[in-house]
């Protein structure tokens, strides 16, 4: 059984693939689509 420290954060979605990512990722790991940027401009719209 596989357990995640609590310090481990949530794996983030990349919005481009779809590819599931490590919560420390700057960029996606399959199609190396910025993931900040795209957290960043979404939550400026609400």
């Amino acid at each position: 059984m596989c357990f995640r420290p609590p310090t481990a954060g949530k794996p983030v979605k990349c919005p481009e693939c779809g590819a599931v990512n490590p919560a420390t990722a700057k960029t996606c790991l399959k199609c190396k689509a910025n993931l900040t940027q795209k957290e960043s401009n979404e939550s400026t719209k609400e």
